[in-house]
């Protein structure tokens, strides 16, 4: 399989530029800002408008090595004890020392993270961290990361593009095919980034925007890229849900006091880890679920120890309060219902320490990428500082390989059929959502994801829209892979095999040729 659109190139618009990026969060932005001090033209091209992504709803903030009790080589440690056996040491490395340069870049440009009273940084701690090193601005950081990196960006940006394929021919990328306000536009470049962002939203429960549907990584999956550790998604433990949806509720919610007690009003997370609400975040998902199994009850969070340590909640998450106040929940007075929900993609396209993927031309960053850095469960606040370090990196990557593909660059022709469908039934995105929530979510077994592969299957070859093809046969791959690790290990929970295997301390690896005898 490889596309999903009927197309040739010489029949619809196109443009040139020297980069395409596809995605405008923290990653693509910052890939961005280089390339133009690079002297390249840039094309950022995003499926909505430029700040509805991922980035813009991150609440807790940057991890990131600048206090005086902090030290990148802390950071290492601390990142590679929550990956569960799976971080690669020269990865994380990269991220530790490099994050140092790139929040400051930040600082530079204008970004006002909270502040003491005598002008130094301020920093909260999270689950996992070993001390207080997280930069934020109120609880909407991503917010104001995206505010500051749109302002700070220079090339062109077309919104409402929604990436449709990958112009491909002989191993190598020559640009993309876009529905630009439902019209296709080819858009050539001898570099080309993808930053579409994960694929936590192929979940029915889950705190992403409605764009992050794992587009891109899908698409590079067709097209014969290296796909890496598939099964491993982060479920984040606390999110509200109600009929209007799911949002969350930030890490650092638990790191400033807040504590999480069952039904009976007991508090039970020292039932299952040391550092009770500060534990690794599988951990607690896990423990949470099970409690409400074993209470047959809710499960809350407490606000109000936060208030007792001398803390005015709605000073410090005035977007959280006032989410939960528009629901008729006032978290300074009463417990507030929460469950875990999808949250961050672990898995994705594989890459080097720049960003090339297996595809040549083809570059990949953020969170559609899978640098090793999170192993199996990510520490909190590591994914906006991986945004802008190997975003940063990228851009480098790229400009060196552009200066070698741009001598023989051409807007070569393609000319291709979509893949025939097989199934006359037409699905929706809800009929994928729903299978990976009941099918490969919190707890997976060997009978749920056989049902999933089936049910996907079937989804990925029928008569469906694009968007829901494409989903599926992400979930379809996320699902073999989670069927293959015949263990537990950090976000991947198996009720069939429930401890880690070493013959399983590795990372996996997944192509299109994995899929080829289900379809």
């Amino acid at each position: 399989m490889k596309s999903l659109t009927t197309f040739d190139v010489l029949d619809i618009p196109s443009k040139t530029y020297d980069a395409v990026i596809v995605g405008s969060g923290a990653a693509g932005l910052t890939c961005g800002i280089v390339l133009r001090e690079l002297g390249l033209k840039v094309c950022v091209i995003t499926k909505s408008r430029a700040n509805e992504s991922s980035t813009n709803l991150a609440q807790g903030g940057i991890a990131v090595a600048l206090s005086k009790e902090d030290s990148p080589d802390l950071h290492f440690n601390d990142t590679m004890r929550a990956g569960a056996g799976l971080v690669v040491p020269k990865m994380v490395r990269v991220l530790v020392e490099e994050g140092v340069k790139r929040v400051i870049d930040l600082l530079r440009f204008g970004a006002r993270f909270e502040r003491d009273k005598d002008g130094f940084l301020k920093f909260t701690k999270e689950a996992a961290h070993s001390v207080s090193r997280i930069v934020y601005y109120k609880d909407k950081t991503g917010e104001e990361v995206e505010r500051v990196l749109l302002n700070t960006y220079n090339g062109d940006l077309i919104e409402g593009a929604l990436l449709r394929e990958l112009l491909v021919k002989n191993g190598r990328c020559y640009g993309v095919l876009a529905s630009i306000d439902g019209e296709l536009c080819a858009l050539y470049a001898p570099v080309v980034a993808v930053a579409t962002g994960g694929a936590a939203g192929l979940y029915l429960k889950n705190t992403n925007p409605p764009t992050s549907t794992g587009d891109g990584i899908s698409t590079a999956l067709r097209y014969g890229a290296e796909l890496q550790d598939l099964e491993f998604v982060q479920f984040h433990p606390t999110a509200f849900c109600d009929g209007n949806g799911c949002f969350l509720i930030s890490e650092a919610v638990r790191g400033e006091g807040a504590i999480l007690v069952d039904k009976f009003g007991r508090r039970f997370m020292g039932d299952y880890h040391h550092l009770w609400e500060l534990a690794p975040r599988d951990v607690v998902t896990r423990a949470i679920e099970s409690q409400k199994r074993i209470t047959g009850g809710e499960v809350f969070l407490d606000f109000r120890p936060i208030e007792e340590r001398g803390i005015d909640i709605e000073e410090r998450f005035p977007t959280i309060v006032k989410r939960l106040r528009e629901r008729g929940l006032d978290p300074k007075k009463e417990l507030i219902p929460i469950t875990p929900v999808a949250h961050y993609y672990i898995g994705g396209i594989k890459v080097d320490t720049f960003g090339r993927t297996s595809i040549d031309g083809l570059f990949a960053v953020g969170e559609a990428s899978c640098t090793g850095i999170h192993g199996a469960n990510r520490l909190a606040s590591n994914s906006l500082l991986e945004c802008l370090v190997f975003g940063n990196r990228a851009a480098y990557g790229m400009y060196r390989d552009w200066r070698y593909f741009s001598r023989d660059f051409s807007e070569v022709r393609i000319k291709i059929e979509r893949v025939p469908y097989k199934v006359e039934e037409s699905f929706s995105l809800d009929d994928v959502k729903r299978t990976m929530w009941e099918k490969v979510g919190i707890f997976r077994s060997a009978n749920s994801l056989m049902e999933a592969i089936e049910k996907l299957s079937k989804i990925a070859m029928s008569n469906s829209d694009w968007i829901v093809r494409n989903g599926a046969l992400l979930g379809l791959a996320i699902s073999v892979s989670a069927m293959r690790r015949e263990e537990s290990r950090g976000g991947h929970y198996r009720t069939d095999f429930p401890y880690e295997r070493e013959e399983f301390r590795k990372h996996s690896t997944f192509s299109f040729r994995d899929l080829v005898n289900l379809l």
